[in-house]
């Protein structure tokens, strides 16, 4: 008998070269795909800045709309936040609008600067931003920060109640609203 076959067509294995690509195309996935999941955290800390504005905004139309004094009240410590409207008596009392009623930033995610025009620094307890009946909204500034140290602002325009998201952290600049 001669030296034994190796056996079929169909039963070869792969070749080290076929093992190099598929190697390297499963490397090149993970490469570009890893980066992605290690934004989750930027994706928390935009999602709760996106929140905060959009219930900024929603509530300046409905102050607008209604010819409300709406004051959003935000509990720094926990992190939730509600509305609030203004009673006969001229006293805050917590409501809820057909599409809000209250919010929460994310786990990991803080409020860490709460500024506005009229009620100045906010350094824990419960800060609060006012919109008003003649479309108005008070200039502010919230800074959050997530447990990775990354910053994001949120500015409150007085005029139109847009909200301006900007990395990093921001000063209230008051210049445009006195001059």
């Amino acid at each position: 008998m001669g030296p034994k076959a190796r056996g079929a067509a169909g039963d070869r294995g792969f070749t080290l070269i076929e093992v190099v690509v598929v190697v390297f195309i499963i490397s090149l996935f993970a490469a570009l795909t890893v980066p992605k999941f290690m934004d989750v955290g930027q994706l928390k800390i935009n999602r709760s800045a996106t929140h905060i504005a959009h219930t900024v905004t929603y509530l300046y139309s409905q102050a607008a709309a209604h010819h409300l004094v709406v004051r959003l009240v935000f509990d720094l410590n926990s992190g939730k936040y509600y509305p609030a409207i203004m009673n006969k008596k001229g006293e805050f009392e917590p409501t809820k609008f057909p599409l809000f009623s209250f919010g929460t930033v994310g786990d990991g995610i803080a409020i860490k600067k709460f500024v506005t025009l009229f009620g100045g620094g906010f350094n824990g307890g419960t800060a609060y931003l006012h919109l008003l009946p003649d479309g108005f909204a008070e200039k502010a500034v919230i800074m959050l920060e997530d447990s990775t140290g990354r910053k994001l602002s949120l500015v409150v325009e007085p005029l139109m109640g847009n909200v301006r998201t900007i990395s990093g952290e921001v000063e209230l600049d008051l210049t445009d609203i006195l001059s």
